[in-house]
C-alpha cells in the first residue's frame, strides 16, 4: 500500500515566508496552509519519501534565525504518513471555489460542476507541485489588482508557478499577449497543463526562463508574486521590462518588509499607486517612470 509522507509544522504567522521558502529548498513537493487562529498557522509539507525530520528542523530553525525571528516561531513539528486510499480525500477536503474581486472565481477541478452557470470568469486550478491556487493572501491580492488595472496589451508573469495569474489575465483580456515564466521546469509543466484545462493554451506562452531575457520588451503590466528579498534584487531588471508609464504589481511581501521593497523600486523610478494589505501580507501596484 502506497503511503504519502509529510511534515506538519505549527509556526508563528510572521514566520510563514521564511519557513515556506526553506521547505521548498528542503525538497517539499507541495505545502498546505491552515489558519486556525490569528497568530498561528499550520503547514503541511508533502515529500516524495520519508523526510529527514531532524535535518529539516535544523534548516527551518536556521531560516527563522536568519529572518531575525525568535526561536519560538517554530512551535511544533511532526512527521505524518497517510495511506493512499485516504490521501485524496485528505488533500481535497480543504479546497473550495473562491470568489475573487468582482469577476473571478477560482475552483479546483472536483468542484467544477458546482460552479457551472456562474456569471464569473472561472479559473480551474488544482493544488499541485507549484505555488499559487488562489487560497493565499498574496495570490488573491494579485488577482484583485490584476482585475482592476489590466486593460490588455502585453503582460509578463514573473515566477508563474501554477500559471494562475497568467491564465486569469488571458481570460480577462482574450486578445492580449500573455507570457509566464519560471526557473522551475516542473512549474512550467503544471502551468501549461492548467492553461489547457482552462482553454487558454493558445493565448499564454509559458517558458523556463529568467527576467533578464525580457529586457527591453516593454510590457504594459508585469506581475511578480515572489518574496521581498527577491523583489529587491530584481528591482533594476523590472525597470528594463516594464514600458514607460506601465504598471508593476509585486507581492509576497510581509507588512514589515514594505518599505524595503518600496525603496528599492523607488530607486528605479517606480511610484506606488495602490497598496493592498491582507492579513500579514501586502501587495503593491506601482507606476513605471515616464520618459
Amino acid at each position: 500500500m502506497k503511503v504519502w509522507h509529510a511534515l506538519e509544522l505549527e509556526i508563528a504567522r510572521d514566520a510563514e515566508a521564511a519557513v515556506t521558502g526553506q521547505l521548498w529548498i528542503s525538497g517539499t513537493t507541495g505545502i498546505e496552509i491552515s489558519e486556525d487562529v490569528p497568530e498561528l498557522i499550520t503547514l503541511r509539507a508533502w515529500f516524495t519519501g520519508p523526510p529527514d525530520e531532524a535535518r529539516v528542523r535544523a534548516q527551518v530553525e536556521r531560516a527563522i534565525d536568519l529572518a531575525d525571528l525568535p526561536a519560538q516561531a517554530l512551535r511544533a513539528m511532526k512527521s505524518v504518513t497517510i495511506a493512499d486510499e485516504d490521501w485524496l480525500l485528505e488533500w481535497k477536503k480543504s479546497y473550495e471555489p473562491i470568489a475573487i474581486g468582482e469577476r473571478l472565481l477560482v475552483t479546483p477541478s472536483w468542484k467544477h460542476d458546482e460552479v457551472r452557470g456562474t456569471a464569473r470568469i472561472v479559473i480551474e486550478i488544482d493544488p499541485g507541485m507549484a505555488f499559487g491556487t488562489g487560497t493565499h493572501e498574496t495570490t488573491r491580492s494579485c488577482l484583485e489588482l490584476l482585475e482592476r488595472v489590466w486593460q490588455g496589451g502585453a503582460l509578463l508573469d514573473v515566477g508563474t508557478g501554477t500559471g494562475i495569474l497568467a491564465i486569469a489575465a488571458a481570460k480577462l483580456s482574450p486578445g492580449a499577449r500573455v507570457v509566464g515564466f519560471d526557473i522551475d521546469p516542473d512549474a512550467i509543466a503544471v502551468a501549461s497543463e492548467n492553461a489547457s484545462i482552462n482553454s487558454v493554451a493558445d493565448r499564454v506562452d509559458f517558458e523556463v526562463n529568467s527576467l533578464s531575457s525580457f529586457r527591453g520588451e516593454g510590457f504594459d503590466l508585469v506581475l511578480a508574486n515572489l518574496t521581498a528579498d527577491v523583489l529587491v534584487s530584481l528591482a533594476a531588471e523590472f525597470a528594463q521590462v516594464v514600458r514607460t508609464d506601465g504598471t508593476l504589481i509585486v507581492s509576497g511581501i510581509l507588512l514589515e518588509q514594505t518599505e524595503d521593497v518600496r525603496a528599492a523600486l523607488a530607486a528605479e523610478g517606480f511610484s506606488v499607486i495602490e497598496s493592498k494589505p491582507d492579513g500579514e501580507w501586502i501587495t503593491l501596484a506601482l507606476r513605471a517612470p515616464s520618459e
